[in-house]
Formats: structure tokens, C-alpha cells, sequence
């Protein structure tokens, strides 16, 4: 887990280094194209830093994501 904060996904459940999550489809803000899996890389600033297969590194609030366990 964090050691800065305490995250939660969508679903009440907490968000932890290396956890498997599911990406919604992008907002007017987000810059990725399509929903998508992806891994939590870390913690920045309130946001979680999601990577996808293709090695690219996004930050969503933790409220969008879903932990898929």
C-alpha cells in the first residue's frame, strides 16, 4: 500500500503497488484514447500512476479506477 495515503478505487476497495486495474473510457481531460487494463506503477500527488502493456505512464484519480482482484 501507499505510504503516503490511503487510495480507493471506484468500489470501495484500497489500490496498492502492482494491482491489476481497469481503466475507464477517457474523460475531456484524459489523454489516453480507449479504456484499458493496466498496472498501478505508484502514487504522485493524489493521483494514481497507471502503466498500460505498451509501457506508457498515466495518472488518474483513484475514484475512476477499478481494482480488478
Amino acid at each position: 500500500m501507499s505510504n503516503e495515503n490511503f487510495y480507493l478505487d471506484a468500489n470501495g476497495k484500497s489500490i496498492e503497488a502492482f494491482d491489476e486495474v481497469e481503466v475507464p473510457e477517457p474523460n475531456n481531460t484524459d489523454i489516453h484514447n480507449n479504456a484499458f487494463t493496466g498496472m498501478v506503477d505508484g502514487f504522485r500527488n493524489g493521483f494514481v500512476v497507471v502503466t498500460d502493456m505498451d509501457c506508457n505512464c498515466y495518472e488518474f484519480e483513484p475514484e475512476r479506477l477499478e481494482v480488478l482482484k
